[in-house]
Formats: structure tokens, sequence, C-alpha cells
């Protein structure tokens, strides 16, 4: 299994040495933490002393948002910013917070997938894999018994990103989830905010500028909302709008 090497290029020109406030509060960020949070919420997710898997972490915004009695383990290729947001975390006051870069070749046998989680989340990784069901597979092996997988996708793309290996709908997640041996849960779309604006976020360059201004105006409006409150606002923003979700957010759990 492989990862498109241009979006990892892409990551750490995004990324690196980012870990201030107001960055975390960029919607490139938060606008992909918050329909997890809601997701979470819904499932009731336990608060306390839960082990915490992020599989392709990025800046580590997630991580902000867990309660301080979480166990915090993560992977991501850049050990740059493996290292900045270990930096971030450790401050914040968490039990465990071990995070270790991935080789890719190699990423079947890292130490960090021979354990086992209450939650694994794999935010916008899926659709950069050319195989996401052995991915998934063994993702579900790593999960504690009672254990829950939390995956975000993107939908609806208005044009196609040149980094990503598929176009995803319900359909494809199921088949995904099941192929891997996981049963899918909850199922929800959602962030209607990025509908229209997303052809600005699949090109590299021209617009980088503009893409940096809407997003840390929408994503600071965003963090003052609050996740279930954005969330709200978004269903009437998609109405006025039209809107359509731009996130695939849904669970899966071992039989």
């Amino acid at each position: 299994m492989t990862h498109s090497a241009p979006s990892q290029e892409l990551f750490e020109t995004c990324y690196r040495g980012r870990q201030s406030a107001i960055h975390h509060a960029a919607y490139m960020r938060v606008g992909k933490v918050f329909p997890a949070l809601e997701l979470l919420r819904k499932g009731c997710f336990p608060t306390e002393g839960r082990r915490v898997f992020d599989y392709g972490f990025g800046a580590g915004t997630f991580f902000r948002y867990l309660p301080k009695t979480y166990c915090i383990f993560g992977v991501e290729q850049d050990p740059v910013t493996v290292s900045e947001v270990t930096t971030m975390l450790e401050p914040r006051g968490f039990p465990v917070v071990d995070l270790r870069p991935i080789s890719i070749p190699q990423w079947r046998d890292h130490p960090l997938l021979q354990q086992q989680y209450d939650l694994i989340l794999c935010s916008h990784v899926l659709e950069h894999v050319p195989d996401p069901v052995e991915l998934l597979r063994r993702l579900g092996d790593c999960l504690a018994p009672g254990g829950t997988f939390l995956g975000l996708l993107p939908v609806n793309e208005l044009r196609a990103n040149a980094h990503h290996f598929h176009r995803v709908d319900r359909v494809l997640v199921r088949k995904w989830v099941e192929s891997a041996g996981l049963e899918l849960g909850i199922y929800s779309e959602d962030d209607p905010w990025a509908y229209w604006i997303q052809p600005l976020y699949a090109e590299d360059s021209n617009n980088r500028f503009l893409v940096q201004g809407l997003s840390l105006l929408m994503g600071c409006t965003a963090v003052l909302a609050g996740p279930r409150n954005w969330t709200s606002l978004g269903r009437i923003f998609a109405s006025i709008s039209r809107s359509k979700p731009t996130q695939a957010c849904f669970t899966a759990s071992a039989p």
C-alpha cells in the first residue's frame, strides 16, 4: 500500500511549524474535526480513560479537543510534524502521548499497529490509498473489545482532486467496511459550508492566499460557534445556498 506522494509534499508545506491556536482554528483543520466530534457525541462515546489512536493525525487538531484523561497515540509520515505535535501536546496534561513517524512501505509492522485501542480515527486518509480495504482491515485488528473506528472522507466533490484515488459515496463506504470484515454503524454526511469553494481546495497553488484567508475566516467562526451550533447552522445554510455535504463521517466496529 502506498499513499499519494504529492499530497504528502503539500502536507509538509501546510502544517509544519504551525501549531498556534490561530493556525488550529483554520477551517482546513477544524472543518475535519467538528464532524468527528459530533458523531462521537451522538454515539455517546465514553469520556474517561480511553485509548485513542489517530492514523494520519495531520496537524494534531483533533487531539486538542479530547478529554485530558485520554491516552493519545498516533502516526504520521513526516517526522518533523510528529515532533512538533508532540511538543504541542506535552503541556496539555494527557497521561500518555505516543506519536511516531510511519514509513509507508513498512506500515503493517509499525509498533503502534501491534496494540489495541478504544477509538481509532482515520480522517481523510482512505481516499489517498489505492486499497482502503487493506488499511481498514488492519486497523480493525487494532480495535479493543467494544472499540470504535471513526472515519472521515470527502464527498460530493465538484472538482476532482489529483491527490485522491477514489470518489466516495455511501455505497462505496459500506462496501469498503464490509469487505474489511467490519460492521458499519452510524453514517452521516455533513459540512455543507465548503461545498461551493471546494474547487479552490482541489488546486495546489494558484489561489493559495485566497484559500488560506477563507479557511481562517470560516474556521474562527466555527470555533466561536462550537461543533453543535456549527452543525445546526450548516443545515440552515445548506437549505438557503443549495450546498451539499462535503464530508462523510462513519463509525465501524468488529462483528
